[in-house]
């Protein structure tokens, strides 16, 4: 979550995603940065072919090489999330400083819908 302008008013404020739409994390070629990917919410969402298939994303901006650690934070969280029944985790929310990982600073939303 992230305030642009103090308000949850714009696209990309804000998303929830549920954890069984979760594909994967990957490197986006920077030190800083990390991408968290998920099935679509809007467009070919169940599409299995790679040429049509589209992602929303959550880049994580990190710190410095803290990839993996930041990866096992997250995964910490939901599995400690499911042991105790808790409904939702915050990874990043950026106007209240409530991160995942110690090592998470920041975030963007990306919500795409197939053309």
């Amino acid at each position: 979550m992230e305030e642009t302008d103090g308000l949850f008013n714009a696209a990309g404020d804000s998303m929830c995603v549920p954890l069984s739409r979760l594909k994967g994390f990957r490197a986006n070629g920077t030190t800083t940065q990390l991408l968290v990917e998920f099935k679509a919410m809007l467009g070919y969402g169940n599409s299995s072919d790679d040429d049509t298939f589209v992602a929303d994303s959550v880049l994580l901006t990190i710190t410095a090489n803290k990839q993996k650690e930041v990866i096992a934070d997250i995964t910490a969280a939901i599995n400690a999330a499911r042991n105790i029944d808790k409904p939702m985790i915050s990874i990043c929310d950026a106007s209240n400083s409530v991160f995942a990982s110690p090592f998470i600073t920041g975030c963007a939303n990306t919500i795409t819908a197939e053309a």
